[in-house]
């Protein structure tokens, strides 16, 4: 009962945060940072088949590159033909340093959608950094700060159903839309499954754990800025 009750006052917190400090479009974010760099999106294919890499190729990135454990779908290889698209796809995951040295060094780095899904979120940002020259902006699913907690984390695996259920509820609340009519949480909406790997919820970090994160690895931060349950930073890698 309490857990419920603290969910269902941070999806009425997140209504409020929503409508006076929204994230933001994806083209507003990316165009203080983008023209005239290197660009490349970790995470690139799932629901948004590159759209994201297209964004800032036509933002003036001086070059692009989509990377994901994942191969290309059929979407982002039409868009590319259409757009005659100069971006360039990796296809690996980003903890194997195989693949770390085929997507090279970039001077922003874009990751929405992933650290989540990450058993090591430390050793998924310090991944992330190995590619970074300078910003990393880093959007994921998360949870609200815990009341009298800073940087709280709840580990989704093996929570009892009735735990589970309540954060599947709350997800499902304020991300329900047309583009994700039945949303599937592997780990939430069903019981966690080793077996699916990175297909699993493992972890509801709180804004200020993701923050904390970041700076324990090296990177300041210039913008934290959160709806409730999702968390966009925007981190600089800090001089030496």
């Amino acid at each position: 009962m309490l857990l419920r009750s603290w969910l269902l006052a941070a999806r009425g917190r997140r209504n409020v945060q929503r409508a006076l400090r929204p994230l933001g479009p994806v083209d507003a974010t990316l165009r203080p940072y983008v023209p005239g760099h290197s660009f490349v999106d970790v995470g690139a294919m799932w629901t948004v088949h590159g759209e994201t890499a297209f964004a800032a190729e036509e933002l003036g990135a001086t070059a692009v590159t989509a990377a994901d454990v994942m191969a290309p779908s059929e979407q982002y290889e039409a868009e590319h033909r259409r757009r005659d698209s100069k971006v360039r796809f990796v296809q690996g995951d980003i903890h194997d340093p195989a693949t770390l040295e085929s997507i090279g060094p970039h001077d922003v780095v874009w990751c929405s959608g992933v650290l989540y899904h990450c058993p090591n979120p430390i050793h998924t940002i310090e991944c992330l950094k190995q590619i970074t020259r300078s910003v990393l902006i880093l959007i994921t699913a998360g949870l609200p700060e815990i009341p009298g907690v800073r940087n709280g984390c709840v580990y989704f695996p093996f929570l009892s159903e009735g735990e589970r259920t309540a954060y599947d509820a709350a997800y499902n609340a304020v991300v329900k839309t047309t583009k994700y009519p039945d949303p599937v949480r592997l780990g939430l909406t069903t019981p966690f499954d080793a077996r699916e790997g990175y297909g699993n919820w493992w972890w509801g970090l709180s804004p200020s754990a993701v923050e904390s994160m970041l700076r324990s690895v090296g990177f300041t931060i210039e913008e934290n800025k959160t709806n409730g349950f999702h968390t966009r930073v925007v981190a600089r890698l800090a001089g030496p």
